[in-house]
């Protein structure tokens, strides 16, 4: 649709350990993950293995459950103001629920849409 946004990515960074998104496995081993601005202990209780955990994320993302959980759902939004980077927003775990669709991504972050006029376009009216 011709449309263009400037992305930032985490990959390949430490980004995800900084908002306590990700953890590391030692931290996942001794049970003291900070997730969703509080400790938690994310570790399945004894047994719980054996109750379809591994078979699920094993079934989302071909992993195992430890793997699967040790970076969780999480996303920030920041601004770039006058060469100053400003934290804006970040939303963890169930927090994200309504934020699945990409407008709704988008309207969350501090520039929204980045739009100027008229954003759409009929099917028809695309270049090639």
């Amino acid at each position: 649709m011709g449309w263009s946004f400037p992305w930032a990515s985490s990959s390949d960074s430490d980004f995800n350990y900084d908002f306590q998104a990700a953890h590391t496995k030692e931290e996942w081993e001794s049970g003291a993950v900070e997730y969703n601005f509080r400790p938690m202990d994310l570790r399945p209780a004894a047994g719980e293995e054996s109750a379809g955990l591994d078979e699920f994320a094993s079934s989302i993302v071909g992993t195992d459950w430890p793997t699967y959980r040790r970076e969780g759902p999480g996303m920030s939004a920041f601004v770039l103001e006058d060469g100053v980077v400003y934290h804006t927003y970040s939303a963890y775990a169930r927090g994200l629920d309504g934020i699945w669709g990409m407008y709704q991504w988008l309207d969350r972050a501090s520039l929204g849409r980045n739009e100027t006029g008229f954003w759409w376009r009929r099917h028809d009216e695309y270049d090639g």
